[in-house]
Order: C-alpha cells, then structure tokens, then sequence
C-alpha cells in the first residue's frame, strides 16, 4: 500500500509538470507557426526588392542602348559636305589654319593625320620650386589676360599673351601656291614688362622660313 500511495501521489505532479510543459509549448508552437509566416513574408519582400532592382538596372541599360543606337545612326540624307572637302585641292585655304584648341597657339591642318606645331615657354627664377611649362590653356595657371587682337579666319592674325611680368606676342601669315594649302610662317615676340635696370626689351622668335608647301 505504500507503494501505490506514493505512485498515486506522484501521479497529480507528473499531471502537473505535463501541464506546465503543455503551456509552456503552446506559446513556443505558436511563436513557431508566427515566426515561419514572418520569414515568407520577408523572403517574399525581398524577391519583390530584388526583382525591382533587376528590371530598374535592365531598363537603364536598354535606355542607354537606344540612345547609343540613335547618336551613331546616320541620317538618310546626302552629307552636306563631300568627304574630301577639307582637303587642300578643294579648299586650299583653309587647310592650314590656328585650327588645335585648348592650346594658346597651335597650327595644324584640317586632315585625317594632321600635322601639329605649337607653342611652348618657361620663367626661370620667378618662382620657387620647378618652372611650369606653358602650353595647354590651364584656369589655375596664372595667365591672362590672352586673345586674338585681330584674325580674319583664313591667312593672317596676331594675339597678345600676359604671363606675369612677360608679354607674348604671336603672329601668323599664309600665302597661297602649291598643292597643299600653300606656306605659312608664324612669329613668337616676347616682351618683359621690367627689367633688373627698369628697361625693358624685346626677344623675337621664329619658327624659320615660310613652309615651302609642305606635303602634309
């Protein structure tokens, strides 16, 4: 009897920690089954981001490719000028001309492979550290105030250049003959503003005779 006694008084805690162990399952199966409906909303979200990115990325691209179609598509009417009209049988005087940009004198002649001349200067002494080399137009570079004084386009013109203390005066002449857009010759002139005694004074530079018709 003292056997079943204690197996009948151990049965109401074994019913209770079954009890116990049922509630605290419940929550835990239910937070289970919340927790798998969360994570298929989030990977259902992040097809949904990951999609959108995949059709914006293959928009831009197919936006891009249209317009690269259409900028190197050409038109179906006839070219307004034939393919060799910069040629110097054609338009012998426009073929040489102060035609190289981003330069503050440079020549050169309107053809596929052309023949390039310019310009370049230093100071020594005015400034520490290396002397710059001048040639390409640059903002932070100092110089100015430069331009053309007068140009007429085709056979003739003369700048003025100010690089500190130095004024730069570059000429340039064409002449017609010959079968390839003629001669030309162009004249560097420098001119320090003031010098160690208070006198200034002239430095002329040029670039030899005329072209004699060069074969460009």
């Amino acid at each position: 009897m003292a056997r079943g006694e204690r197996w009948r008084r151990a049965a109401p805690a074994d019913g209770a920690r079954t009890a116990q162990r049922a509630a605290r399952g419940g929550p835990g199966r239910r937070d289970g089954r919340g927790g798998g409906a969360r994570g298929a909303t989030g990977g259902v979200a992040l097809a949904v981001v990951v999609l959108s990115l995949v059709l914006g990325l293959s928009g831009r691209w197919m936006l891009a490719w249209h317009r690269a179609r259409r900028a190197v598509t050409l038109h179906s009417a006839p070219p307004a000028l034939p393919p060799d009209s910069s040629s110097p049988a054609v338009a012998p005087d426009l073929f040489w001309g102060t035609y190289r940009p981003h330069v503050y004198f440079g020549m050169k002649t309107r053809s596929p492979k052309p023949l390039l001349t310019g310009l370049m200067w230093v100071q020594q002494g005015t400034t520490p550290g290396t002397p710059k080399l001048r040639h390409t137009c640059e903002q932070g570079d100092g110089v100015g105030p430069y331009g053309w004084e007068f140009h007429d386009g085709l056979s003739f013109g003369r700048q003025h250049i100010q690089d500190g203390a130095l004024r730069l005066t570059t000429e340039f002449v064409k002449r017609p003959g010959g079968q390839h857009g003629g001669d030309w010759s162009w004249r560097v002139t420098v001119e320090p503003q003031v010098r160690a005694s208070g006198h200034p004074f002239l430095t002329t530079m040029s670039s030899g005779p005329p072209t004699q018709d060069c074969p460009c």
